[in-house]
């Protein structure tokens, strides 16, 4: 049961951002089918991809230092921002160069960007609602951490990769052939920096993400 409900609170309140999302785009609507694969590459290649390379050089980490701290420290604040900024990325590029067309201002960066940050908090969230809530303070835990994780911090991981979206948006804009090269390697820096900023400032006071 707990864990059906963690799921619920980890993807609905997602799904309804979404919503949210999609109604910005008042004037030229994205594909459904664009918006929804963006999501479901956030929750399944972002998301578990993150997981298993964030894992893995966690582990590497731990083997040189030998140091918890150490490992939590650079996860948090190195691995996680530069691996799941990243992969969740990787979706943006993908409407970039295979739906040239769907792609043509700094408002529908910010929306694919921020779907596939939706997509990837959807599954974030559950783990984390369910892990770090239910199994360590129960019912109370999982509430808590549904209010933080959903309420409190429900877009970050949307705003963090909606930088990323629109560093192509004006690479798709600008005429300049330097503009174009260095605006998505510069919405991806800032992207990574502003979720390294975060992991680092929230693991000083409590969780991370």
């Amino acid at each position: 049961m707990a864990l059906l409900i963690s799921i619920f609170f980890g993807f609905v309140p997602m799904f309804l951002y979404g919503l949210f999302v999609y109604w910005l785009d008042r004037y030229e609507k994205e594909p459904k089918a664009l918006l929804g694969g963006a999501f479901v590459w956030g929750v399944v290649i972002a998301g578990g991809g993150a997981f298993i390379i964030n894992t893995v050089l966690g582990i590497g980490v731990y083997v040189l230092t030998e140091s918890e701290a150490a490992t939590s420290f650079a996860t948090a604040s190195i691995i996680a921002p530069i691996v799941e900024e990243t992969l969740k990325g990787l979706a943006v590029a993908v409407v970039f160069f295979m739906f040239r067309k769907e792609f043509d201002s700094v408002l529908d960066g910010i929306i694919y960007g921020s779907m596939v940050g939706l997509g990837f908090s959807a599954i974030e969230n559950t783990l984390y609602i369910y892990r770090n809530g239910y199994l360590e303070g129960g019912w109370e835990g999982l509430f808590i951490l549904t209010i933080i994780r959903v309420v409190l911090v429900g877009w970050m991981h949307a705003f963090f990769t909606a930088f990323i979206g629109i560093g192509f948006a004006l690479a798709r804009l600008s005429k300049n052939m330097v503009v174009k090269f260095i605006a998505p390697i510069l919405g991806l820096a800032i992207a990574i920096g502003v979720h390294a900023f975060h992991n680092t400032f929230v693991s000083v006071v409590g969780s991370g993400g």
